[in-house]
């Protein structure tokens, strides 16, 4: 059952609280019941009601005290409560009015009247449950609209009101009325519900002409529901009957009460009904200003996430950039060293023809000079064979120095090869014997090179690649050996791994530059004599080897770089491509 619809009922008589219980259930509401106050304030603290009925006179808290603490108590205390009583004196009514109660009725009503009494207090109710409302607060500032057609009440009412320190409206019927209400409507809509015209509370007489009080109250009842806002109503008549209480209830008003001259009936009444327009007006500002709240967290929810995105963006970017520069360094490596492939290439193929050419004469020179001393000693001559052996040996001589250039020629035609980043079987000893002839060059005076190459040499690798990290490897050595020193390459196969190492006599590497050695254009050397991309691109050629590289100071001084490449490489690769 909807919180609006359940009634929670105090009376200590069973056969009252029976007899209500019945009538209430028969109408389509959820009843709770206590049977005295005690019971009933631990029943609303775990449950809080649509609305409260409750017995005027209760065995040891009176209804007028729990009504007090009803409106007293965080979370219940815009509960609306009814007061139902036996005894028919205003006094009585005037208490429990005052009391906080809503709303007071006899339990001799006709049971209709009560379910309507019941039906407009639920209908009014905002139920709100964040203000804790002064029950004796009266309505100084508060502006009411009085809707009469006789001049003489309107003119008493307007004296007991402003009295009471209100602010006093008035109209003689009803058109003047709904432009008041009107005109009040605009302005708070305007300035936001802070215009001191806005109408509180309206009083209008069930008997006028042209326009009732009961037509009046339909045309209310459709402005504040399309607006939206909590405008309490109350009609006034001269002679109280059932059958106009009931119209006027059901055509929206939310209180029902004889003319009197007596008028403290009547102030109760509308202290009732103010502190409920309070208690919505209340509720709706603290509801605004949720609802800002909420935005503002939702906004600053957005406004984060916004970051968040920002800087996971800006990440990506940052990896993306590195990627590239790290692209880019691979890029322009493999430029150098296909310009350098193609150079040598070039060179060794301008050489080879006329080496060729230079080869094959000087051995037909040393052949002929062989015959031409065979024909000379069988003639019988005797010439001087002393120059004769001189020639034929720097003819010999001149014919090793050319096949050497030859076999030179044939590697470095070996190392410019463009199988770059095939993968084969290759021999390690081959790739390094092809890279030497670009460095030995630089292997003069004070400076040695020393290769000590492992037995089996074979492995699967994409050599012109390893020939690249030779020659990186190989060139940073030599650099650091200066003028003097020795640089040694070896080799060693073990059970799963074969390790490259190439080691220097030099100084060393300082410990931060150890950190930063990998990086790409991370670089030591003068501007113009390096750009840092050599060592990082070794590094992705050998992580793309699924090997290792690290570098180290050894002990007797100089540093050595470890390369390690997996044997099984081959096999890794076909399960990397069976996986993907």
């Amino acid at each position: 059952m909807n919180e609006r619809k359940t009634i929670h009922l105090v009376e200590d008589s069973d056969t009252q609280a029976l007899k209500l219980e019945i009538l209430l259930q028969d109408a389509g509401y959820d009843v709770e019941r206590s049977a005295n106050a005690e019971q009933a304030l631990e029943c609303l603290r775990r449950k809080r009601p649509g609305l409260v009925i409750l017995d005027y006179h209760l065995p040891g808290i009176s209804g007028v005290e729990l009504c007090r603490q009803i409106k007293m108590r965080s979370g219940i205390e815009s509960v609306p409560v009814l007061l139902l009583t036996q005894e028919d004196e205003a006094d009585v009514e005037r208490r429990g009015l005052e009391s906080g109660a809503d709303d007071y009725i006899r339990k001799t009503v006709d049971d209709a009247l009560l379910l309507a009494r019941v039906e407009s207090l639920l209908r009014s109710s905002r139920n709100s449950p964040f203000l804790s409302p002064n029950n004796t607060e009266h309505f100084r500032s508060q502006t009411i609209l009085l809707v009469d057609d006789s001049v003489t009440y309107l003119t008493f009412l307007e004296h007991e009101l402003e009295s009471e320190g209100c602010r006093v409206l008035k109209a003689t019927n009803g058109r003047d009325a709904l432009s008041l209400i009107e005109k009040s409507v605009a302005q708070s809509t305007a300035t936001q519900g802070c215009d001191r015209d806005e109408i509180d509370c309206i009083i209008l007489d069930l008997v006028m002409p042209k326009m009732d009080g009961i037509e009046l109250c339909r045309r209310l009842d459709v402005i504040r529901r399309e607006q939206h806002r909590s405008l309490p109503i109350l009609m006034v008549t001269s002679q109280e009957a059932k059958d106009e209480m009931m119209r006027a209830l059901e055509a929206g008003a939310d209180d029902f009460v004889k003319k009197s001259n007596d008028t403290v009936i009547l102030r109760a009444r509308i202290r009732a009904l103010l502190r409920r327009k309070l208690l919505h007006d209340e509720h709706e500002r603290i509801l605004a200003q949720f609802r800002r709240k909420e935005l503002e967290v939702v906004q600053a929810q957005t406004e984060r996430a916004a970051a968040l995105k920002q800087a996971a963006l800006a990440k990506e970017l940052e990896a993306a950039n590195c990627e590239l520069k790290e692209t880019q360094s691979q890029l322009v490596q493999s430029a150098k060293m296909a310009s350098l492939g193609a150079l040598v290439a070039g060179i060794a193929h301008e050489i080879n023809n006329p080496l060729s050419y230079s080869l094959s004469h000087l051995r037909r020179i040393a052949d002929n000079l062989e015959r031409f001393g065979r024909e000379l000693c069988d003639i019988g001559a005797a010439p001087d064979m002393t120059r004769l052996e001189k020639a034929k040996q720097r003819a010999a001589q001149a014919v090793e120095g050319l096949e050497r250039v030859a076999d030179l020629i044939v590697k470095l035609r070996s190392f410019s090869r463009r199988d770059k980043g095939e993968f084969k079987l290759a021999n390690v000893q081959e790739c390094i014997e092809a890279t030497l002839p670009i460095v030995r060059h630089r292997c003069t005076g004070n400076r040695k090179l020393v290769v000590e190459h492992a037995e089996d040499s074979v492995l699967y690798c994409a050599p012109g690649l390893i020939n690249q990290v030779i020659l990186n490897l190989l060139t940073n050595a030599l650099d650091a050996i200066g003028e003097a020193g020795e640089v040694c390459v070896a080799t060693v196969r073990t059970d799963k791994m074969f390790r490259l190492s190439v080691a220097d006599s030099g100084p060393g590497i300082p410990d931060e530059v150890l950190e930063r050695i990998f990086e790409p254009f991370f670089t030591t050397k003068d501007v113009g004599k390096g750009t840092g991309l050599g060592l990082a691109v070794s590094y992705q050629i050998i992580d793309r080897h699924k090997g290792s590289i690290d570098v180290r100071n050894r002990a007797a001084g100089g540093a050595e770089f470890i390369v390690e490449l997996p044997l099984n490489l081959a096999e890794q690769i076909s399960e990397s491509r069976t996986a993907a």
